[in-house]
């Protein structure tokens, strides 16, 4: 029975018109894009700031943030969707989620994201070789003081404009561009289950951060799967929103200055043991697999209709 269905899925998919091979158009417009995002974009910015983000310039560094997300990746992905696939429509789907579907994808959001926030606990105390210590460790610090300057903000209003600039921006320019062209592209090539997997792990990769690596493979497949069994973008733009701004809230009322200690625990006069996190972590585990298979219970009827 399964075999049949995916026998079945595979053969929607694949008569879908497309003016190029799916698979191959969707490697070409992740490098298009991280071309003019990461290097045109880029460039641009330290032409306008100059390399180093200070408080002197930080607010312009985070307008420009906003505006190449909007140009670089939103307008390309836009442009790219009505190429490849003529209706706009096809690709991004806003279908209005119900509130049982809506409170299981925040609930397994707010699960994730802890038991992310305690795999990296545990990965913080994996000893370096010596020879490479040193380099990784200075890779690690530079990474977080950008990030730091970015998104510190020592003012309401302040931090409302971080949560637009680091959140808001970012959740609709990247699940449009993830959760609509590439994880379109790559099922109509693989298969939903397929594409939606493959989506979520170059979502990954393309954040090019290393230390966060394992969190934002689980990240990018977990939006991946909620428009994978929703058809809608609205549930993953929602979770990856809930995600950024809770990190730039987070920032903004416990700092940054102890970015191992999982949130929960923040405030506690002692580091919390290995046993505590790791029991706290299977937790979270096992609830959010509960609420996994409660949301597949809930896009049944959804998910039904596009299978057949």
């Amino acid at each position: 029975m399964s075999e049949e269905i995916i026998q079945n899925e595979s053969e929607i998919y694949q008569s879908q018109e497309t003016k190029y091979k799916p698979a191959a158009f969707a490697f070409v417009a992740l490098l298009i894009l991280f071309v003019l995002y990461q290097l045109v974009g880029g460039g641009l910015t330290l032409l306008i700031i100059g390399i180093e983000i200070n408080e002197s310039n930080v607010t312009i560094a985070r307008l420009a943030t906003m505006f190449s997300q909007i140009i670089f990746l939103l307008v390309p992905t836009i442009l790219l969707a009505k190429h490849q696939h003529g209706k706009l429509s096809e690709i991004f789907r806003w279908r209005i989620p119900t509130f049982r579907e809506t409170f299981l994808a925040v609930i397994g959001m707010l699960a994730l994201m802890q038991i992310g926030e305690m795999y990296l606990f545990f990965q913080s105390k994996i000893p370096l070789p010596e020879q490479i210590a040193p380099f990784i460790e200075a890779m690690k610090k530079a990474i977080e003081e950008a990030y730091k300057i970015l998104i510190v903000a020592h003012t309401v209003p302040e931090m409302l404009f971080v949560v637009l600039v680091a959140a808001v921006t970012p959740s609709i320019c990247e699940e449009l561009m993830f959760r609509g062209l590439i994880q379109k592209n790559f099922s109509i090539a693989y298969g939903n289950r397929k594409g939606f997997i493959v989506a979520g792990m170059i979502f990954a990769f393309y954040h090019l951060n290393p230390f966060w690596l394992v969190p934002l493979v689980a990240l990018g497949i977990y939006f991946s799967f909620l428009q994978y069994r929703s058809q809608t973008l609205l549930l993953p733009i929602l979770a990856h929103l809930i995600n950024n701004a809770s990190a730039t809230v987070g920032v903004y009322f416990y700092g940054v200055e102890d970015t191992t200690t999982p949130t929960m625990f923040m405030g506690e006069q002692i580091e919390p043991s290995n046993v505590i996190v790791f029991g706290t972590a299977l937790l979270f585990m096992i609830i959010f697999s509960l609420i996994i298979v409660q949301y597949i219970k809930a896009t049944e009827n959804v998910h039904a209709r596009v299978s057949h």
